[in-house]
Order: C-alpha cells, then sequence, then structure tokens
C-alpha cells in the first residue's frame, strides 16, 4: 500500500507538493496554538491580593511573594488616608488573573501636590474660573469687590493672602477670586471740623505774659 501510495507522488509531483503544503500548514497551526497556550497560561488564574490601605513596603512585599509584578502610576493626597498607603490598585483585589499580570497601585503622598497659580488678573470671571479649573484649582468661591467693570477680575485670593502669577498653593486649596460689581468705589471726604487747623488768638500773641 505505502508504496503505491509513493509511486503515486511519483507520477503526480503537483499533488506531492500539495500534499506536503497541507501538512506543513497544519503542523504550523499545532505549534503557534500550542506556544501561545503556554504563554498565556490558559486557563490557569490567581486571585490577585488586596493591598488598599497598605504602607507601601507591606504591599510589594506581599506582590512580590504571590508573583506579580507592580507598577507605581501616581501619588495622590488624600486628607483622609494615611501618608504613604496604597489608596487605588488596578486590578482590584480579589480578581482573577494570570500568573505574573502586572499590578498598577497608586500612594497617598506625604504632603500635598504644589499647582502654581496662573495669571487670572483682568480676566473675565468666566475665563478666570474654566483657567484656575484646567490647573486643578476647582474650590473657588467668588467675592464682589467695587469696580467700575463688572464680572472682571481684581484678584485671586488664599486664606486672605493676595496671590500673584506664578505663587504655588497646595492641591485642593479653597481661593477667593476678586470680582469687580460693575459699581465704582466712591471716595468722600472725612475731614471734619476737629481736624481743621485752629485760628490762634491774636489776643495772646500780644499778652504781656509771654514777655515776663
Amino acid at each position: 500500500m505505502m508504496g503505491k501510495l509513493i509511486e503515486f507522488f511519483k507520477k503526480h509531483p503537483i499533488i506531492k507538493t500539495l500534499v506536503q503544503m497541507v501538512i506543513v500548514f497544519f503542523l504550523l497551526i499545532g505549534i503557534t496554538l500550542y506556544g501561545l497556550k503556554l504563554y498565556t497560561r490558559h486557563g490557569k488564574a490567581v486571585l490577585v491580593p488586596d493591598v488598599k490601605a497598605m504602607a507601601l513596603p507591606d504591599a510589594l512585599r506581599i506582590l512580590d511573594r504571590e508573583g506579580f509584578r507592580y507598577d507605581i502610576i501616581d501619588s495622590l493626597f488624600i486628607d483622609e488616608a494615611v501618608p504613604g498607603t496604597v489608596v487605588e490598585q488596578t486590578p482590584a483585589g480579589g480578581s482573577k488573573v494570570k500568573e505574573g499580570r502586572i499590578v498598577y497601585i497608586s500612594i497617598n503622598a506625604y504632603s500635598p501636590r504644589m499647582i502654581t497659580c496662573p495669571k487670572v488678573v483682568d480676566m473675565s470671571m468666566r475665563q478666570a474660573l474654566s483657567l484656575l479649573e484646567s490647573r486643578g484649582l476647582n474650590d473657588v468661591r467668588i467675592q464682589e469687590v467695587p469696580s467700575e467693570y463688572p464680572d472682571l477680575v481684581m484678584g485671586l485670593q488664599y486664606q486672605g493672602e493676595t496671590l500673584q502669577a506664578g505663587d504655588k498653593v497646595p492641591a485642593g486649596s479653597s481661593l477667593t477670586l476678586l470680582v469687580g460689581n460693575g459699581v465704582p468705589e466712591v471716595y468722600t471726604d472725612s475731614t471734619t471740623d476737629e481736624e481743621a487747623p485752629q485760628a490762634m488768638d491774636t489776643e495772646s500773641l500780644t499778652d504781656e505774659s509771654w514777655f515776663n
């Protein structure tokens, strides 16, 4: 039987070539699928440890022990969280993932991030609020001040102190935006009669007691 098959292929070399190509094709598919299965560890999953609220060294030690890689992607500042602890992780604790998966974590900073104040004086209130928001300064209180130009920004304050462009404030700070109310400030003469110079008594100048 084998001899007849060999003889057949000798007489029909094109068919022989086609059969060889089909065999090679299926062999390549089989090798590829097997390699992919080994690479992805198909069907084998592990639980991600929950490291939120842990101190960073403890969290990294647990991830190492469980065979996970990790990447610290961000540093936040949250008043309620303990500085130096993990505040976010992806994938979340308890998730089923493949072995060796990277766990992305964010930690709580030891001090708030500082933000540089932009120049907002002489801008419209809307422009200033939009610019401050783009810098991450969202807690802004509006205070109207006397000015003939309504909605024109006259200044920016933090804790009662006037800020200049380039000054830095902690992220999450509450700022006060001084905005004109369209009513110019009226200045009045506060001089009173009591403050006016008193005329000297001419009689006292000629009083003989001055010469005694």
